[in-house]
């Protein structure tokens, strides 16, 4: 690669460096979509195993602290899962994402309180404390998603 690029600068000047270094910038574009749907996944994963617990479909209340926990770190990623703008690629995030950063910082940081009441909550009273308060994590969520996820399609 550096005798390619090194010829590339001698042939093509500034012009081919350029272009070489904006699709090394495109090409990685894919792995920070990557990133944020690692971190929504996970978002997703903890909170229906917390609803199902809180919601009495599973018997693992036990396992409710260690998914409010996991919620509640998660959250600490979600500035970074946001802070790169990324265009086209697979991905429901809406361009106005990117356009719009205080109103996402605001929703994160609404997310990540309502995380650590929840967590609070299950750790003080358990599945009848943290079920008045996972309401609000999902309702958190939800309020990024309708502005800023497009639907599937």
């Amino acid at each position: 690669m550096r005798k390619f690029t090194k010829a590339m600068v001698t042939i093509g000047g500034a012009i081919a460096l350029t272009a070489g270094t904006a699709l090394s910038v495109n090409a990685g574009e894919s792995d920070f979509i990557k990133y944020r749907q690692a971190a929504m996944r996970a978002m997703s994963g903890h909170l229906g195993g917390a609803g199902a617990i809180v919601k009495g479909k599973v018997p693992y209340k036990d396992d409710l602290v260690a998914h409010a926990e996991a919620l509640s770190d998660t959250t600490k990623v979600l500035p970074n899962a946001f802070k790169q703008k990324t265009s086209g690629g697979k991905t429901r995030a809406k361009p106005e994402i990117w356009e719009n950063s205080a109103d996402i910082e605001q929703k994160i940081k609404n997310l990540q309180m309502a995380a650590a009441d929840f967590l609070a909550a299950a750790k003080s009273g358990g599945v009848e404390a943290a079920g008045g308060k996972i309401k609000a994590v999902g309702q958190a969520c939800g309020a990024c998603h309708k502005k800023y996820r497009a639907k599937k399609s």
